[in-house]
C-alpha cells in the first residue's frame, strides 16, 4: 500500500506591512514610538519607519491624519508584548473560525478515501506544502505511505497515471489555476478528488468529490500566511485524528 546597523532597521508590525532587516534589541526598543518633528507629516512618518498611514492612524486613535503636533509621540510598532498577544488572540479566533466552519461528514469521506484507496497523492504549493509534509509524516505512523504529487514538478505526469484505486487530496488556500489540467485528467481517470481551500470561486471545486472549505480571512487580516497556514494544519490534524481513529479502532 502507498499510503514542509540599527538606524536602519525596520520591525514587522504583526497585522502591518514593514519589511524586517536587522532586528537588535536595542533597535526593537527605539522603534515602537516616533516624536513628530516640524514639516512631518504621517506620510513621511509612515515611509520612514517603514508602515502605513493607516497603521499610526489606528494605533494612536487620530481623528483627522492632516492635524498632528509638533512633539506629539506616535506609537509606530507594536511592543513584543502586543505581538505575543496579537499571536494569541490570532490563534484562538483562527481555530475558532475554522472549527465552525468544518464539515464533519466530509472530513470522515476524506479520511474512509486516504485508508481506504491503493494509492494516495497529495498536491499543495509554497508555504502550504510544509504543513501538507507534516502531514504526511503523521500518516507514515499508521502505515499509509502518500506521494507528494506537487514536490518535483511532476503533478501532470503523475496525474496521467492515475485511477480509479487512487485519491489525491488538493490542498490550496486560493486554489492553483496550474493545478486545473491535472484535475481534469484526473476526473477523465475517473480518480476521486478532495479539496481544502478558502477561494468560494476555485475552479477546482467543480472536479471536487469532497470539498472542505475554510473562511478566507487572509486578505482581511493582513497576516502573510499565518492564517492559511494555521488553518490547514489544524484541518489535517482533524482528518490524522480521525483516519487514527479509525485504523486502531
Amino acid at each position: 500500500m502507498q499510503k514542509k546597523n540599527t538606524s536602519n532597521t525596520k520591525k514587522l508590525g504583526l497585522f502591518g506591512l514593514v519589511t524586517v532587516a536587522t532586528l537588535g534589541a536595542t533597535a526593537l526598543a527605539n522603534a515602537e514610538t516616533y516624536t513628530v518633528q516640524k514639516g512631518d507629516t504621517l506620510s513621511a512618518i509612515a515611509k520612514k519607519n517603514g508602515t502605513t498611514v493607516d497603521e499610526i492612524v489606528s494605533k494612536n486613535g487620530i481623528q483627522d491624519a492632516n492635524k498632528i503636533s509638533i512633539g506629539q509621540n506616535l506609537t509606530i510598532n507594536e511592543t513584543t508584548e502586543e505581538i505575543m498577544k496579537n499571536m494569541f488572540s490570532l490563534y484562538q479566533e483562527s481555530i475558532k473560525q475554522v472549527y465552525s466552519s468544518l464539515d464533519i461528514d466530509v472530513l470522515k469521506s476524506m479520511a474512509d478515501e486516504i485508508i481506504h484507496k491503493k494509492r494516495i497523492f497529495l498536491f499543495s504549493y509554497g508555504d502550504t506544502q510544509t504543513t501538507v509534509i507534516n502531514f504526511t509524516n503523521k500518516l507514515v505512523k499508521v502505515n499509509i505511505f502518500p506521494t507528494l504529487a506537487t514536490q518535483f514538478g511532476e503533478e501532470r505526469h503523475i496525474s496521467k497515471r492515475m485511477n480509479k484505486d487512487d485519491y489525491a487530496l488538493i490542498i490550496s488556500y486560493r486554489g492553483q489555476e496550474r493545478l486545473l489540467e491535472c484535475v481534469q485528467t484526473l476526473t477523465k481517470n475517473h480518480v476521486r478528488i478532495g479539496l481544502i481551500t478558502a477561494n468560494k470561486k476555485n475552479s477546482l471545486m467543480a472536479y471536487c468529490d469532497d470539498l472542505i472549505m475554510i473562511p478566507d480571512c487572509e486578505k482581511e487580516n493582513r497576516i502573510s500566511t499565518f492564517y492559511s497556514q494555521l488553518a490547514f494544519q489544524y484541518v489535517l490534524s482533524n482528518l490524522y485524528a480521525i483516519i487514527y481513529h479509525q485504523v486502531n479502532d
